[in-house]
């Protein structure tokens, strides 16, 4: 059974704006894909939760964020603001299962909910149900656009809504609306200009060609396929302990010596997406400020050295994955037509792990480093979606999984055959469980310690 109840909600800021650096970087990405991209899911409800809990938890967090009270604006001039609403109504789905697994009806309605395309102009970027099972709440389902937030900002807003008791003060953190006006003054225009030159030297030492045709190309054109890897874990905690980094530049490096096994450089071209959430007022944002930046990696040499300058390109891509988006696009224009030809840089590397990160970074490698080989038995490859929505060539996400290296891997079979796209995944494990036990030794492009 299936009933509505109908929300209220009120809270401080509203107004229309251009989109936020952030919002413009998900919007292209949406646009270019045609899918909302939207996250979120289920969840099971503490005991003693009830409907009204739950309602009054969606009231409080459109309340308190302005990024869900935000729906889009296209016009006529090409256009696309983003338009805050001070209040309004939100229709809190309740869905009573009776004999059926509550966990298992929520997970459905997730993929239900995530499977349409929401309605920017005139939907709230969020959808929200709760299921109960003979009449006792057990499971909440979330779901927002990507355009309201990203990854770190699904986290806090779970936090939030599941604190929402304690939560009395105003919001802190600079809300989407602000942040667009300040990215139009002077200091949004030196941290963009600043990027543009960065780029543009980089530019000049990136390899323009990358990959070759697969000569097997498929239909659907994009597969997506996912390693889990316990020994990748481990093996990537044992390198960041020995570096004294974190995992990230470590899996970066994984990454970029693997793409030589499909690439015809060793200088790898990549976009490192980055949270951006170190500058000032970012950090508890229920915002998308997430955006890209170009690193070029040298592969050559031990795989300690790949590492750290993975560490280094990672770094100045944090500081110059900050610009305005359309005007970098302007810049891009330019520089293919000087180039002659569109360069072969459609690689990402997104690292999108928040809670999973930090129980990884402070992994101890101590005396489990022998059992790494067996540990090699328990990694899994699944197969997963395949579709023609346009994607960059090689799209690598570290999904946000405990206890394990979880890698979603989406490439065009028209550049890598699907033998390519499953063999690129295993060599990044190889890759970081031989330098693991290699000590420092080099790593080559098959994933073997070389002398």
């Amino acid at each position: 059974m299936r009933e509505t109840v109908v929300v209220q909600f009120a809270g401080d800021g509203s107004g229309i704006a251009e989109l936020s650096w952030g919002q413009q970087y998900i919007w292209a990405v949406m646009q270019a894909t045609g899918n909302s991209l939207s996250t979120g899911g289920a969840r099971p409800l503490p005991p003693g939760q009830t409907v009204a809990d739950v309602a009054a938890g969606l009231s409080f967090i459109m309340s308190r964020h302005q990024a869900l009270r935000t729906r889009l604006r296209f016009g006529p001039d090409g256009q696309t603001r983003q338009v805050v609403h001070a209040s309004g109504t939100i229709t809190l789905e309740v869905v009573d299962v009776d004999d059926s697994d509550p966990g298992e009806v929520a997970a459905a309605i997730a993929a239900q909910y995530k499977a349409r395309d929401f309605d920017y102009e005139h939907e709230w970027p969020l959808r929200m149900a709760v299921i109960t099972h003979h009449g006792t709440a057990t499971h909440v389902v979330l779901v927002v656009c990507h355009i309201a937030l990203d990854a770190f900002g699904l986290v806090l807003l779970y936090d939030d809504f599941d604190h929402r008791d304690s939560r009395t003060g105003p919001v802190t953190a600079m809300q989407p609306m602000e942040q667009a006006r300040r990215q139009r003054g002077p200091s949004g225009r030196r941290a963009h200009e600043a990027s543009m030159r960065y780029f543009e030297r980089l530019a000049a030492s990136a390899p323009d060609l990358q990959f070759e045709e697969s000569g097997d190309p498929r239909q659907p054109r994009f597969w997506r396929v996912t390693l889990d890897s316990p020994a990748g874990y481990r093996a990537a905690g044992i390198l960041a302990a020995r570096l004294g980094l974190s995992t990230s530049p470590v899996l970066l490096a994984a990454f970029a010596v693997a793409l030589t096994s499909v690439s015809v450089s060793r200088r790898v071209a990549v976009h490192i997406v980055c949270s951006n959430r170190f500058r000032p007022g970012f950090a508890d944002s229920v915002s998308p400020v997430m955006q890209s930046c170009l690193g070029v990696l040298d592969t050559d040499g031990p795989f300690d050295e790949v590492a750290r300058r993975s560490w280094e390109s990672g770094l100045r891509a944090y500081k110059y994955a900050y610009h305005d988006p359309a005007a970098a696009d302007e810049v891009w224009k330019r520089l293919v037509a000087e180039r002659g030809a569109e360069p072969d840089w459609s690689v990402v590397f997104n690292d999108r792990r928040v809670l999973s990160r930090e129980s990884a970074d402070s992994m101890a490698a101590a005396d489990e480093t022998p059992s790494l080989r067996d540990e090699l038995t328990r990694s899994t490859l699944t197969w997963n979606d395949r579709h023609d929505m346009p994607q960059p060539k090689v799209f690598l996400s570290i999904c946000d999984v405990p206890g394990t290296l979880s890698c979603e891997l989406c490439a065009d079979t028209h550049f890598l055959h699907p033998a390519d796209i499953e063999g690129l995944l295993w060599r990044i494990e190889t890759v970081l469980v031989d330098a693991a036990l290699a000590d420092g030794a080099t790593v080559g492009t098959a994933g073997t310690p070389t002398p």
